[in-house]
């Protein structure tokens, strides 16, 4: 099969009504958003501005503007790559880092390799099971955190689904130390949720922080479980809050990676159709 086929839930279009709400999952993109501190800051400055002198004179008084965008492929809402983890120098499937690593980036399992995604998600939103508005700096996400989030919503996980957490996190957006961890790290799942829900079929995980995991790590890491055992990529910085309120039990998730061959990550605008 071609790798480039979309991830493509046709059954989710039944269960969808006509009157559908599309809700976006994205924050926008700004110099002054929150950058995990090992990658390097966003930045976008005007390259050519309105009124610039032009090699050939517009007679008609029309003019262009362009910019230069400096951005590591996990800034913003974004996707990681399977090349993005590695464990005792391999990447998923056992790839050997040294045979596919390159100036230009990697020649396997970059994020030019996944195909567009189009399939069936569920949310399960922790902070309201839990009754709060938001998670603790550190606190792990347990398999009961998750099964109270699936009873809240009713919502079940089925094989091939996209499964994304909402922690609150994203109140701390216009806060980048609090954001990005440095006041007594992120919450997220720890090793045994991850695994579970690895168990129950999900093909693709997300939440509203920036580490997808409870940071400090308690054990060992849910990037490697999922990006380096299970081939299961992993998205970062989602805005959940507007979903949340909606409370769907299912919706499809529509996510459109750009084609950067080589990357280890890439900026994507998600959206929900429920």
């Amino acid at each position: 099969m071609d790798s480039r086929l979309p991830r493509f839930d046709a059954g989710i279009f039944s269960s969808i009504a006509a009157g559908a709400r599309l809700y976006e999952l994205s924050h926008a993109m700004a110099p002054s958003m929150p950058v995990y501190h090992q990658h390097i800051p966003f930045s976008l400055a005007l390259h050519r501005r309105h009124g610039d002198p032009h090699p050939v004179k517009r007679e008609d008084g029309s003019s262009f503007a362009n910019e230069v965008i400096v951005t590591s492929g996990h800034s913003g809402t974004h996707i990681d790559a399977l090349g993005h983890f590695s464990r005792d120098g391999c990447l998923h499937g056992g790839v050997h880092v040294a045979d596919v690593e390159t100036r230009d980036g990697y020649r396997e399992h970059s994020v030019a390799d996944i195909p567009p995604i189009v399939q069936g998600a569920v949310l399960l939103d922790v902070a309201a099971a839990r009754g709060v508005d938001c998670l603790a700096p550190a606190q792990e996400i347990t398999v009961a955190d998750i099964e109270a989030a699936l009873a809240l919503s009713g919502a079940r996980i089925a094989p091939g689904d996209a499964v994304l957490i909402r922690t609150g996190w994203a109140k701390h957006w216009s806060d980048a130390e609090t954001f990005i961890g440095r006041r007594g790290g992120m919450p997220g799942p720890g090793e045994t949720a991850a695994r579970w829900l690895i168990a129950r079929g999900a093909s693709l995980m997300g939440s509203d922080t920036p580490g997808f995991e409870c940071l400090p790590t308690p054990g060992v890491s849910v990037h490697a479980i999922l990006l380096v055992d299970a081939g299961i990529h992993i998205i970062e910085n989602l805005d959940l809050e507007a979903l949340a309120r909606a409370r769907p039990s299912r919706f499809l998730f529509v996510a459109l990676p750009l084609r950067l061959t080589g990357a280890t990550g890439s900026p994507i605008r998600p959206v929900a159709i429920a």
